[in-house]
């Protein structure tokens, strides 16, 4: 008998493009279900950039009732007692892009990590193209533009930046990293890339390491632009961007030429593996290995999903991939989940300024 499974989502705010792309995945795998076997998903939705209101509409929903909860946590450690409280009424939790420390769950986000290597490398990369490879013997400056350094997807692609990044300032001392947090808010990565350049010097700007899209082309590029310091792609005196994220305005900087790589957050794979695991959970089943995740035929730019037991979380993470613009795909190209959303709502391809 087919049954309506009330489903508590608890994410950023309504017009945070990413995680809309989350939603859309979310939404798409409810209908295949749906189309399966009859059950229905009611989603009842709240967006917040703030824990504590995070926190009051989950506990609402909580006292209200609800078979399951997609959780995006503004900050995770504000969340534990309340999803301690959900797993003791046996109600499953699956988070999602940033998991709770500390407590039961399944997560479900990509490899943070290695798309922040990916960016890295890719700076490194067209530095040496652009300006040759003894570069770092002239020294300067790599701006990391950090989310919230207590988030488990910032402190993963943190990581993964340094990695390509690190080793270079180590050998060559005149080549430093500053790192600031704003936030994920373009007009506070704006500030801080303008006060770097004050300091430092507009000559002295090797690249910017950004931890997701709204910063690098929210903050970044419109500082380049005040600041005539937005060259060419081929120009010697251009200054890499690299972003992680993969929205569309982020396809369209990249059109204009104004950034340089792009790791993309697979938004409707996490949507759609998140929702999967969550209705498994809802119906007393056994999650699936690696093996099992994906269904016959799914065939994604973002697979293979691993399955990891990282130590942070009593649980397991089902991990999709990163991939790069330019590179295992074009910011043109309609599997990147951002073109796919805006097909889904208009019924064509973005623009992209061509």
């Amino acid at each position: 008998m087919a049954k309506d499974y009330k489903v508590a989502v608890i994410r950023w705010e309504p017009n945070d493009i990413y995680f809309n792309g989350v939603a859309l995945g979310q939404q798409q795998e409810a209908k295949r279900i749906q189309a399966e076997n009859g059950d229905t998903i009611t989603f009842n939705v709240f967006g917040a950039n703030d824990a504590g209101q995070q926190l009051k509409a989950l506990q609402a929903q909580f006292d209200s009732g609800v078979d399951g909860v997609l959780l995006t946590s503004w900050r995770g450690e504000a969340m534990r007692s309340i999803v301690k409280q959900l797993q003791e009424a046996n109600i499953p939790v699956v988070t999602t892009n940033a998991w709770v420390p500390g407590v039961k769950q399944t997560f479900v986000a990509f490899d943070n990590e290695t798309a922040g290597r990916l960016g890295g490398e890719a700076l490194i990369k067209r530095l040496d193209t652009l300006r040759g490879k003894d570069w770092p013997e002239k020294g300067g400056v790599f701006i990391e533009l950090r989310c919230i350094i207590t988030a488990s997807f910032d402190i993963a692609r943190h990581t993964g930046y340094r990695s390509a990044l690190d080793p270079i300032a180590a050998k060559y001392p005149g080549v430093k990293i500053v790192e600031q947090e704003a936030g994920c808010d373009g007009g506070k990565a704006r500030k801080i890339v303008d006060d770097v350049i004050s300091r430092e010097g507009a000559d002295k700007i090797l690249g910017i390491a950004s931890i997701d899209g709204t910063m690098g082309i929210g903050g970044a590029v419109p500082a380049f632009k005040a600041q005539d310091l937005l060259f060419p792609l081929d120009d010697p005196k251009h200054i890499p961007v690299a972003t992680i994220d993969g929205t569309v305005p982020e396809f369209q900087s990249m059109a204009r030429g104004e950034i340089d790589h792009i790791s993309v957050q697979p938004a409707t794979g996490e949507g759609i593996i998140s929702m999967r695991m969550l209705y498994t959970l809802m119906t007393g089943k056994e999650l699936p290995d690696e093996a099992n995740v994906l269904l016959n035929g799914e065939e994604p730019v973002w697979a293979p999903v691993k399955v990891l037991k990282p130590e942070a979380i009593e649980g397991s993470w089902y991990q999709t991939q990163a991939y790069s613009v330019p590179g295992d795909a074009t910011y043109d190209d309609k599997r990147n989940w951002a073109n796919e959303m805006t097909v889904e709502q208009t019924g064509n391809m973005p623009n992209f300024g061509k």
